[in-house]
């Protein structure tokens, strides 16, 4: 109950924190906003824990062939506040991705089931480095908070059904560079950015990439398809969460 609570108070703050910047740049001139909702239809392949002294599980879900089948619920949001060199980002990902394999643990059980939840809040400042006309490039420093909930359903064999449930939470520093061209003089850009983190103050480290193609519909809206790759291993006590996420995302974009 206490990792729920300290969970949602932590997305509390960022919208407070958000919105707080909003309310205080309404009388201010030149303030620039974007909200960016998107879908991340991403597998998973890496290893989790489960019963203290076993082998932890094996998570291989490709998203190119089982993440249909897999994937319970995913929702993302990206909202930025910017004047002049500075601005404020925030990026908020939930996935629910459920699966079943054969253990590797012989006939001891016949298959392992696992779901994982997660979320994944990044709060950062932005800074300006460079800026020509139709392109940018801003660093990012900032925080990344993680919950990550596990259930493992050992399926019976020569032993009976087990269940195994962990559930932790942490928190990253994070730096990092994200930037946007336009394409010639067309309406297409590629956009895109490279974060890492951890460092052993939470995670041992993660690392976060993604590239998009996008096309400016109007000046205030736009429409992204792109490639993103997360990598994170995070070792506490009996918990382990060493995980490779990646797939196609799809984004809507709107600067006010």
């Amino acid at each position: 109950m206490a990792h729920h609570i300290y969970r949602f108070s932590l997305l509390l703050l960022c919208g407070l924190l958000f919105y707080q910047t909003l309310a205080f740049s309404a009388s201010a001139d030149q303030w620039e906003f974007q909200l960016a909702p998107y879908v991340w239809l991403s597998g998973q392949n890496g290893t989790t824990s489960t019963l203290p002294g076993l082998p932890p599980a094996d998570v291989d879900i490709d998203f190119y062939d089982d993440i249909w089948g897999n994937i319970n619920l995913a929702g993302m949001l990206v909202a930025e506040a910017r004047k002049g060199r500075f601005g404020l980002f925030t990026d908020i990902v939930y996935t629910d991705i459920e699966m079943e394999d054969p253990t590797p643990y012989g006939v001891l059980y016949s298959a392992v089931d696992s779901q994982t939840k997660s979320w994944m809040v990044s709060i950062a400042g932005l800074y300006r480095l460079a800026e020509q006309q139709n392109r940018f490039l801003d660093a990012i420093a900032g925080v990344r908070y993680w919950s990550v909930d596990t259930d493992l359903t050992l399926k019976a064999g020569l032993l009976p059904e087990r269940n195994i449930s962990n559930s932790e939470d942490w928190l990253d520093p994070l730096i990092g560079l994200k930037g946007m061209s336009v394409i010639g003089n067309s309406k297409f850009f590629i956009s895109g950015g490279i974060g890492i983190g951890g460092f052993g103050a939470g995670s041992d480290f993660f690392g976060d990439a993604l590239i998009n193609l996008g096309y400016q519909w109007t000046k205030g809206f736009s429409t992204t398809l792109g490639y993103r790759y997360l990598d994170v291993d995070y070792e506490k006590d009996d918990f382990l969460y060493d995980v490779v996420q990646d797939g196609i995302t799809l984004g809507l974009s709107w600067r006010f």
